[in-house]
């Protein structure tokens, strides 16, 4: 970003900062305040401004009309000493913060294969998850969750409410790592009723069957039992009853597929042949009702161990990778101020509901700036589509765009003004 295009784009954030109405968070005056300005470094270095407080709202509007940060935080902590150093603040208790985004959803070599709205549409489908886990299984409700668009890729979550500021890592981590299915044994969901057989040997593993041949048991020093019954998934709450929606959905998948279609899924997530065949005529047109009648009483029958990694892995939040584990954990993070602009799209980081997050489309909700022409030169090819109309740049390109258009260009870093 060239001297010129800095000076606009700092003057531009300036207009928004001055009409801009935000609301600081709870407890605003007890909170560490970080900023990162457009000053002679930006964007080559990001020089962080930490340790600042500020009284009334009168004085954060006023910083921040005055300033126009390129990038705007607050600590997820309230502490006693909020100017003072880490050390000496005096840590009272923070806000149970997630932090979710594109990159820990998408491996690094696959990004380029999604456009930008395709990465938005992942990550709200695993926000999505991640409020009906801290609802239906934490027991939060709605108004305890307070949500905001990044402002690039992703969604923040807030929780303020008194149980949560007390928490350590410790107990952070656990959370991440409930929704995540970090851990799950599945062992603990399933049971079936046994008898004890002579002429055969068989053990349960995650409801897979493996017999033993010539009575000569694999598994030294067990007593072998064999299955008296069904399996059965214990389902009355919490992950028991995920695990029992994600079985009938899976069914449910799978029987809307061609034959060779069901063979060609099976065998991608690492079923054999032997027990394809078996999920194949389970899902056949005439069971089907009757199958899923049975799973709804949490009666399995057969079931191989890689059915259920794939409906863990659709049901969990991902993995621990995919809610931003270091930021939950971290009880003094700072976190991006919602209503202020992110300096690297353009973008309002938009605070959000529960119920005003389902229809939100970041790519026009988000949009802040106007449709005036800007002439800018184009560093390298990027595309964008925003508020409903696609863009599209070529390097070296020199084009006119509506002025939202043109700065999010500028503030990625892929043109710079004419």
């Amino acid at each position: 970003m060239n001297e010129k295009t800095k000076q606009f784009v700092a003057r531009r954030f300036k207009a928004y900062y001055r009409s801009a109405k935000i609301a600081p968070p709870e407890e605003f005056w007890m909170r560490e305040w970080g900023f990162v300005l457009f000053d002679p470094s930006y964007p080559a270095k990001l020089v962080m401004r930490r340790h600042t407080s500020f009284a009334t709202k009168d004085d954060l509007a006023n910083y921040l009309r005055e300033n126009a940060p390129a990038h705007a935080y607050h600590s997820a902590a309230v502490y006693q000493y909020p100017t003072e150093t880490m050390a000496k603040k005096g840590w009272l208790g923070a806000d149970l913060i997630f932090d979710l985004d594109a990159d820990h959803i998408v491996d690094e070599a696959e990004l380029p294969r999604y456009s930008y709205e395709d990465l938005l549409a992942l990550v709200k489908e695993e926000t999505l998850k991640l409020i009906d886990f801290l609802t239906s299984d934490f027991g939060f409700a709605d108004d305890d969750i307070k949500l905001a668009f990044s402002g690039s890729r992703g969604y923040h979550v807030h929780i303020h409410t008194g149980g949560v500021r007390g928490l350590g890592s410790r107990e952070r981590r656990e959370i991440v790592d409930y929704v995540s299915a970090t851990g799950l044994d599945m062992n603990s969901f399933l049971t079936n009723k046994t008898a004890d057989v002579d002429d055969q040997t068989v053990k349960l593993i995650l409801g897979k069957y493996v017999e033993v041949e010539n009575e000569v048991p694999i598994f030294k020093k067990e007593k072998f039992r064999k299955k008296s019954g069904d399996l059965q998934l214990i389902a009355s709450k919490g992950w028991g009853k995920r695990l029992q929606s994600g079985l009938a959905n899976f069914i449910a998948e799978l029987s809307g597929l061609s034959e060779e279609a069901k063979k060609k899924k099976l065998n991608e997530i690492g079923i054999s042949k032997e027990s394809t065949k078996k999920m194949v005529n389970m899902t056949k047109e005439g069971g089907m009702a009757k199958r899923l009648e049975r799973m709804q009483e949490g009666k399995l029958g057969f079931w191989p161990t890689q059915a259920w990694d794939k409906i863990i892995a659709e049901e969990s939040v991902k993995s621990a990778d995919h809610v931003d584990e270091p930021v939950t954990a971290d009880i003094k993070r700072l976190i991006r101020l919602p209503g202020s602009l992110h300096g690297k799209s353009s973008l309002r980081v938009k605070p959000l509901t529960v119920e005003s997050f389902k229809a939100f489309n970041p790519l026009v909700d988000a949009v802040v700036f106007g449709d005036k022409p800007i002439e800018i030169r184009a560093t390298r090819n990027s595309s964008i589509k925003l508020k409903g109309e696609q863009y599209k740049v070529a390097e070296g390109e020199i084009a006119q765009l509506p002025e939202h258009v043109a700065l999010y260009f500028l503030c990625r870093g892929a043109a710079e003004l004419t």
